[in-house]
C-alpha cells in the first residue's frame, strides 16, 4: 500500500549513493561458479536518515543540481505541471540555448520529460544561433515526471519570490496573447494573478484581474464548473474598490449579478441572497433591480417558497409598470403568431423572464393568478414581437386550451407552434422547459403519454447540459411521476425513484422532492412495503407531517397529489366509504392542476368510486352519484375522441361498472373493451383492475368458473405491475380462486385459448369459456420425458405432446449425426407417430431443408404466421411447393449444445403458433433437449451393453440421479428460470481467460437470483485494450437473459468490425441493434450498461450504470455515471446523450464494478444493503487481491440478506492495476 514513486526515487537515490550496489560473488572456493546479486549495507542506510516523504526526498535530489538548473526549475514549477521553453525563457530573462542549457541537467536526472523526442544534441548547440536553435528543436514542451517533482521544486521557494514570478508570469502572457486567442489562456493568466493578488497594489492592474476573474468566472459558470466560477468570482470582488459602486459600476454589477447566478446554480443560497441584499440596495438602474428579482423568484421557488416567489415577481411586475391581463386573446392565428418579429424592447424581455419565472409559484398557491401571466406574455408578445420567453407561453396556452376551454385541437396546435418556434430562436436552453410543459400539459391528449415520458427523459439531460438544474428536477419529476401513471414495474420504477429524489435532495429542489415523494410512496405501498396499505406513511414520505405543511404553505398541487394516491389505495384496497372521503378532500384542489393528466385520473377513480359505494346509499343519493358519474363520463368521452389510446378504455371500465350497477348486462361488452383497450395500449395495472372487476361481476352472478378466469388474470397482471401488496390482497379475498402464495412469483396458469367467447346479453351463460392449461400439466409433461430414457418410446412421447400443446397438425423431430441431420420422429395428419426411421434431411418431401439449416446454424426460432407471404423464406422452394400456412422451427438446447430441431406446420390457419404457445414450448423445450439426449446416451449404452456392463451400470445410475435433480427442479421450476439461470451462466468469461489478461488481475462473480433477471459483465482482450462490460436489463424473465446474451453478443460482433472504440459510435451502433431487436420482440426492455476501455493505466469510461467505485491508497471515490450515456434499447440513437471520462491508475489501484442486486439486496427487515455498506467492506480489505475483495464483499451481501428471498442477481467485477 505504499508509494511507488518514493520506492523508485529511494532506490535510485540509494544506487546513487552507492548504498546499493550489484555485485558478483564467488560462491565456491573449488569451482569457477559465480553468482550475481544486490549488495547493500542496512546500518549505513539507515545513518543517512532518509524521510519517507518523498518531496523531501526529491528536495535532497534537487539540491544536487547545478544552480542554473535549480533556478530555472523553479520557474517552471511556477508555470505548472507542463510548461514551454519560450516562456520559461521570457521568465529566466534568457535566450532559449541558454535556457535549454540550463534545463539539460534535469532532463538528464529524468526529473522533467520532454513532450517528444529533441532532435538536437547537447553538444550541438555552441554553434548555433537562437533562430537555428528554435528551427532544429523538435518539441518546446516539457512536463514534470511527477506531481510530487513539481511540489518538491516549488517547496524550494519562498512566499514572496512565489509571487513575484506568478506576477511576472501573468504579465508576461496577458501582455503576449492576442485578444482573439485571450480565451484559450484565460484560466492560465488568471490563475497566476490570482497566486500574486498581495504583489499588486495599482488600482487599475487590480480592476483589470477583476475584469478577467469576471471572465473566467462566466466561462467555468458556461462549462457547469461552479464551484471554481464562484471562485474566480469572489476574487474578481475582492478585487474592487469600496468605491466601485460608483467608479466602476458596470463592472461592479456584472460580478455581483454573476456571482448571484453561480451560487444559485451551485445551490449556495444564503450567500446568494446576501450578494441580491448588496444589489438591491446599490443598484441606480431600476432594471439592474428587476434582473435581481428575477433570481430571486429562482431562490424561493427552489425553496418551495412559492408564496414569496410569487410576491417578488408581483413586485418586479409593479416596478416595470406591467398590469395583468384578466383575459385570453380571442382568436389567435397561429400562424401569424410564427412570423411575429423578434421582441428587442430590453424592458419587455425582462419583463417576460420575470412573468415566466412566476409561473410554477402561480401554478402551485395561486391557480387563479396563473392564466393572467399566460395571457399578459402573449398580448406582450403581439403587442412587441416573440422573445424565446413567448415560446413557452404558448405551450401553457396549449394547456389552457386542452384543459379548462376543452379545445384540443387548438391546444395540440398551440403547442406544436411552440416547438416550431425553438428550432427558429435556436433556443436550446429552453427546450427542457418547453418540451416539459408540452409533455405534461399538451401532449396526452393528443398521443400515447408514454411518448411523453420518454421525452422527459431526454429534458432531464437537455437540463443537465445547459446547466438548469431546476428544470432537470422538473423533468425528473414529472418522468418519475409518468412511470408510474403508465404502469411502469413497480420495482424497477422504485430505482427511478430513488435515483431523482437523489438528484432533488442534491441540488435542494424541495418542490419537486416533496411531489416526487408523494408518489414514491404510493408505489412503496402498493408494493407492500409500508405499514399501512392505506395512509401515506413509509421510507418516502410521511403524511401526518407534510399535509399540515402542505396546507400552510398552499401547496394545492402536492394535496392534490396526496389525495388522488389516497382515494386510488382505498378503492383498490376495497375501502369504497375511505375512498370517498379522499376523493372530497382531493376535489377542493384539482383545479391546481389545470390541463395535466392527473385531472383524468381523478377522473376515473371518482367515477369508479361513486359506483362502488352506489349499492349501499339511498335513492336520492344514489341519483346524485349516477349524476356525477355522467358529468365525469362527458369529461372522459371528449378525452378519449382525442386520445383513445389514453382515455377509451378508463371510459369502457367506468361505463361496464355503471352497467353492472344497474343490472345491464352491457357490462359484458364493456368490460371486454375495456381489458382489450388497457392491454392493448399498455396500461396493466387498468387491465388487472378491469380484470378484478369483471371477474365480481361473473362472481355476482353465479358463473364462478368464469369468475375464476378472470380472477387469475387480474391476480397475474397485478403480479407483472409488481403491487405484491394487492397480490396478497386478491389471494386473501379470494382464497378459492386463487393458488398459494407462491403463484406470486410465477405464473401458474398458461392461457392456450386466448379468445374468451363473448356472452351475449340475452343469456344468462357462456357460449364458450376458454380450456385453460396449468402449469402443473405442463410439469407433467415435463416429468413424463424426463422419466422416458428408451428413445423410441421417448420420441413417440414427445411428438403426441408437442403436437397437442403448440396447436400443429404436422410435426418433425430432426437429430443430428456426423454433421448431418436426419427426422427421427415424423407426426402427419395421424395418431401413429414414425419414429427411428433416420430418413436424411435432403430427402425428404415433408420439410424445409433451408429452414433447417438456419435453425441449426443460428440458433435461433423461426415462426411464420404466413409463410407463402411473409419472412424471409417465401421463396424457398418447399414453401412454394407445399403452401404451408403456419410454420414454426425451434432448437433444442442443452448447456448451449444442439440437441435436435422441432419442426411445426399448421396447415388450416394462418398465425396458428401463438405466444401462448410459443410460452408452452419454451417451458418443455429445456427438458427435450435434456430428455432426448439422456435416451441418445442410453441407446449407446445399451449397444454396448455386453463388453461395457460396468460403465453402463455407472452411466444408468448417473441418468437416474439426473432425472430425479430434474423432477425436483420441475417441482420449484419455471422453464424461464431454468433456461435463463443456464443462458446467464454461459455469459460470463472465464478465470482462465481473465488471468491471461496482462497488467490487470481480475476477478469477477454473478449468481443469477431466484427470479431471474438479465446481468451482464464481460472481459476480453481486442487490439492491446481490454474492454469490459457491466450491464444490467430492466425487469425480470426469459427476455431480460434474452436480451443480456443479445449485447454480449453484439458487442463482441462490434469489436470484430470496428478498430477503434470510440465511446460514442460504439455505444450507439450497438444500441441501434438493441433497440431494433427489443421491438421485434415486442418487449419493454432496455438495460443500462458502462463500458470501461482500459490501455497502460488509463481507463476510458463510457455509458450509464452504476456509480462506478474507484479506490487509491485505501480512499474510495465514486464516479457517476449519469451523464455519461443512456439506458440502451430505450431510443433509435443515443449520441447525443453518449460521452466518456478518463480515469487514471496506479498501481495498486482497482475499480468495482456490480449492479444494483448488491446495493438493493434485501434482508428480512426490508433493509437495503446499500452502497455506504459496499464501500466500507471495500475501505477494510483495500489491501487484498481482487479475488479476496470480491469474495469478501459477496459474503458481507450473503450475511446481510440472511434467510431473505433474493430478488435480482447479484453481479460483481474486481480488477486491479499491477
Amino acid at each position: 500500500g505504499g508509494n511507488p514513486f518514493f520506492v523508485t526515487q529511494f532506490l535510485q537515490a540509494l544506487y546513487e549513493e552507492e548504498l546499493l550496489t550489484f555485485k558478483t560473488f564467488d560462491v565456491s572456493k573449488t569451482s569457477t561458479a559465480l553468482q550475481y546479486g544486490w549488495q547493500w549495507d542496512i546500518a549505513q542506510i539507515e545513518a543517512l536518515n532518509i524521510t519517507d516523504n518523498v518531496v523531501d526526498l526529491m528536495v535532497g535530489k534537487l539540491k544536487k543540481l547545478p544552480e542554473s538548473s535549480q533556478a530555472v526549475l523553479r520557474l517552471a514549477a511556477c508555470v505548472g505541471n507542463h510548461f514551454d521553453l519560450y516562456l520559461l525563457s521570457v521568465i529566466f530573462e534568457n535566450s532559449l540555448k541558454e535556457t535549454f542549457q540550463a534545463i539539460m541537467p534535469v532532463l538528464t536526472e529524468g526529473l522533467i520529460v520532454p513532450l517528444s523526442e529533441l532532435e538536437m544534441s547537447h553538444d550541438d548547440l555552441d554553434d548555433e544561433t537562437d533562430g537555428d536553435f528554435v528551427s532544429q528543436l523538435a518539441i518546446h514542451h516539457f512536463r514534470f515526471l511527477h506531481d510530487r517533482v513539481q511540489q518538491a521544486t516549488y517547496a524550494l521557494i519562498d512566499e514572496k519570490q512565489k509571487q513575484t514570478v506568478h506576477l511576472q508570469i501573468a504579465r508576461l502572457l496577458l501582455k503576449n496573447t492576442r485578444t482573439e486567442e485571450l480565451d484559450n489562456k484565460l484560466f492560465d493568466i488568471v490563475s497566476h494573478f490570482n497566486s500574486a493578488l498581495e504583489r499588486v497594489d495599482n488600482p487599475l492592474e487590480k480592476n483589470e484581474i477583476a475584469r478577467l476573474n469576471l471572465r473566467a468566472g462566466k466561462k467555468a459558470k458556461a462549462a457547469m464548473a461552479y464551484e471554481a466560477a464562484i471562485n474566480y468570482l469572489n476574487v474578481g470582488l475582492a478585487c474592487l474598490s469600496p468605491d466601485s459602486w460608483k467608479t466602476h459600476y458596470d463592472l461592479t454589477l456584472q460580478l455581483h449579478l454573476t456571482t448571484i447566478d453561480a451560487q444559485y446554480l451551485n445551490i449556495q443560497f444564503e450567500q446568494a441572497t446576501f450578494l441580491v441584499e448588496i444589489v438591491l440596495q446599490k443598484a441606480t438602474n431600476l432594471l439592474d433591480k428587476v434582473t435581481v428579482y428575477e433570481t430571486q423568484i429562482l431562490f424561493f421557488g427552489a425553496e418551495n417558497k412559492m408564496q414569496e416567489a410569487l410576491n417578488t415577481g408581483l413586485q418586479a411586475l409593479q416596478m416595470l409598470n406591467i398590469p395583468l391581463s384578466k383575459s385570453p386573446p380571442q382568436n389567435i392565428d397561429f400562424e401569424w403568431c410564427y412570423n411575429l418579429p423578434q421582441m428587442l424592447e430590453h424592458e419587455k424581455q425582462l419583463a417576460l423572464k420575470i412573468l415566466m419565472g412566476m409561473m410554477t409559484p402561480a401554478y402551485v398557491v395561486s391557480p387563479e393568478l396563473f392564466p393572467s401571466l399566460v395571457y399578459t406574455v402573449l398580448n406582450l408578445s403581439f403587442q412587441y414581437g416573440n422573445a424565446p420567453q413567448s415560446i413557452l407561453a404558448y405551450t401553457v396556452y396549449g394547456m389552457f386550451l386542452c384543459g379548462e376551454l376543452e379545445n384540443i385541437e387548438s391546444g395540440y396546435r398551440a403547442g406544436q407552434l411552440a416547438l416550431k418556434l425553438l428550432d427558429k430562436f435556436n433556443a436550446e436552453n429552453l427546450k427542457p422547459m418547453v418540451r416539459e410543459n408540452f409533455d405534461s400539459c399538451v401532449r396526452p391528449w393528443k398521443e400515447h403519454f408514454c411518448y411523453s415520458t420518454q421525452s422527459y427523459h431526454k429534458s432531464i439531460q437537455n437540463g443537465l447540459e445547459i446547466g438548469d438544474i431546476k428544470i432537470a428536477c422538473h423533468n425528473a419529476m414529472h418522468y418519475s411521476v409518468s412511470n408510474f401513471l403508465i404502469g411502469e414495474n413497480l420495482d424497477t420504477l422504485h430505482h427511478i425513484y430513488v435515483k431523482y429524489l437523489d438528484l432533488m435532495l442534491k441540488n435542494k429542489q424541495e418542490w419537486n422532492l416533496v411531489y416526487t415523494q408523494v408518489w414514491a410512496q404510493i408505489a412503496l405501498n402498493l408494493q407492500n412495503k409500508s405499514a399501512d396499505k392505506l395512509r401515506l406513511i413509509g421510507d418516502f414520505f410521511n403524511e401526518i407531517e407534510s399535509i399540515p405543511l402542505f396546507i400552510k404553505t398552499n401547496n394545492g398541487v402536492s394535496l392534490l397529489c396526496v389525495y388522488l394516491g389516497k382515494e386510488q389505495l382505498a378503492y383498490l384496497f376495497k375501502e369504497s366509504e375511505l375512498a370517498l372521503e379522499n376523493v372530497k378532500q382531493a376535489n377542493k384542489y384539482k383545479d391546481n392542476v389545470p390541463g395535466m393528466i392527473l385531472n383524468a385520473i381523478h377522473n376515473f377513480y371518482d367515477s369508479l368510486i361513486h359506483l362502488a359505494v352506489y349499492p349501499n346509499a339511498d335513492e336520492v343519493t344514489r341519483q346524485e352519484y349516477l349524476q356525477k358519474v355522467t358529468e365525469n363520463q362527458e369529461k372522459m368521452k371528449i378525452w378519449a375522441h382525442h386520445a383513445p389510446m389514453n382515455y377509451q378504455h378508463k371510459y369502457d371500465l367506468v361505463e361496464a361498472e355503471k352497467a353492472r350497477v344497474l343490472g345491464q348486462l352491457e357490462a359484458i361488452d364493456l368490460y371486454e373493451r375495456a381489458i382489450e383497450g388497457a392491454r392493448e395500449n399498455r396500461y396493466i395495472q387498468e387491465e388487472a383492475l378491469a380484470y378484478e372487476l369483471a371477474a365480481e361481476f361473473y362472481e355476482a352472478r353465479g358463473m364462478v368458473k368464469v369468475a375464476q378466469t378472470y380472477m387469475k388474470e387480474a391476480h397475474y397482471r397485478y403480479q407483472q405491475w409488481g403491487a405484491l401488496a394487492k397480490v396478497e390482497d386478491l389471494e386473501e379475498r379470494y382464497p378459492h380462486f386463487l393458488t398459494s402464495k407462491t403463484s406470486r412469483h410465477m405464473q401458474t396458469q398458461i392461457q392456450t385459448n386466448s379468445t374468451i367467447a363473448m356472452i351475449h346479453k340475452n343469456s344468462t351463460s357462456s357460449q364458450e369459456i376458454s380450456n385453460w392449461l396449468d402449469m402443473n400439466s405442463v410439469m407433467k409433461a415435463s416429468q413424463t420425458l424426463s422419466g422416458e430414457i428408451v428413445l423410441s418410446l421417448l420420441l413417440d412421447k414427445m411428438m403426441h405432446i408437442v403436437i397437442e400443446n403448440a396447436g400443429a397438425e404436422k410435426g418433425l423431430l430432426l437429430l443430428p449425426q456426423n454433421e448431418n441431420w436426419f427426422i427421427e420422429a415424423q407426426y402427419i395428419d395421424s395418431a401413429d407417430v414414425s419414429v427411428l426411421k433416420s430418413l436424411p434431411l435432403e430427402e425428404s418431401q415433408q420439410v424445409s431443408a433451408n429452414i433447417i439449416h438456419y435453425v441449426a446454424r443460428t440458433k435461433e426460432n423461426v415462426v411464420l404466421h404466413d409463410a407463402t407471404q411473409e419472412g424471409r423464406f417465401t421463396r424457398d422452394p418447399y414453401i412454394k411447393k407445399q403452401q404451408p400456412q403456419s410454420v414454426l422451427c425451434a432448437p433444442l438446447i442443452n448447456q448451449g449444445k444442439l440437441t435436435g430441431i422441432l419442426y411445426l406446420e399448421n396447415n388450416l390457419t394462418t398465425g396458428a403458433f401463438t405466444p401462448d404457445r410459443l410460452e408452452v414450448l419454451k417451458v418443455l423445450s429445456s427438458q427435450l433437449a435434456i430428455s432426448i439426449e439422456n435416451a441418445l446416451l442410453y441407446r449407446t449404452l445399451e449397444q454396448k451393453v455386453e463388453q461395457r456392463t460396468a460403465q453402463l451400470a455407472t452411466a444408468n445410475e448417473e441418468i437416474t440421479a439426473l432425472n430425479e435433480q430434474l423432477q425436483e427442479d420441475n417441482l420449484r421450476m419455471s422453464a424461464e428460470l431454468d433456461v435463463s439461470r443456464r443462458l446467464q451462466k454461459m455469459l460470463l468469461p472465464s478465470e482462465k481467460e481473465m488471468k491471461q489478461i496482462k497488467g490487470l488481475e481480475i476477478s469477477g462473480f454473478m449468481e443469477p437470483a431466484d427470479e431471474v433477471g438479465g446481468d451482464y459483465y464481460d472481459v476480453l482482450e481486442h487490439n492491446g485494450h481490454v474492454l469490459m462490460g457491466m450491464g444490467d436489463v430492466t425487469g425480470h424473465g426469459l427476455e431480460s437473459g434474452a436480451l443480456a446474451i443479445m449485447v454480449q453478443s453484439a458487442v463482441r460482433a462490434l469489436l470484430a468490425y470496428e478498430e477503434k472504440t470510440d465511446p460514442v459510435k460504439f455505444l450507439n451502433a450497438l444500441n441501434e441493434m438493441v433497440y431494433h431487436n427489443v421491438i421485434r420482440m415486442k418487449a419493454e426492455k432496455s438495460l443500462t450498461l458502462s463500458l470501461l476501455d482500459y490501455q497502460e493505466g488509463q481507463l476510458n469510461l463510457s455509458g450509464q450504470h452504476e456509480d462506478i467505485i474507484v479506490v487509491r491508497d485505501g480512499k474510495v471515490e465514486l464516479i457517476d455515471t449519469f451523464d455519461l450515456g443512456f439506458p440502451i434499447g430505450l431510443e433509435p440513437d443515443i449520441a447525443e446523450f453518449v460521452t466518456a471520462t478518463q480515469i487514471s491508475l496506479n498501481v495498486g489501484d482497482f475499480v468495482v464494478l456490480y449492479t444494483d442486486g448488491i446495493t438493493e439486496a434485501e434482508n428480512i427487515e426490508k433493509e437495503y444493503y446499500g452502497i455506504e455498506r459496499l464501500c466500507a467492506v471495500i475501505e477494510q480489505n483495500w489491501q487484498q487481491s481482487s479475488v479476496a475483495i470480491k469474495e469478501a464483499i459477496i459474503e458481507d451481501v450473503r450475511q446481510f440478506i440472511g434467510k431473505q428471498k433474493v430478488f435480482d442477481d447479484i453481479t460483481l467485477l474486481v480488477f486491479k492495476q499491477l
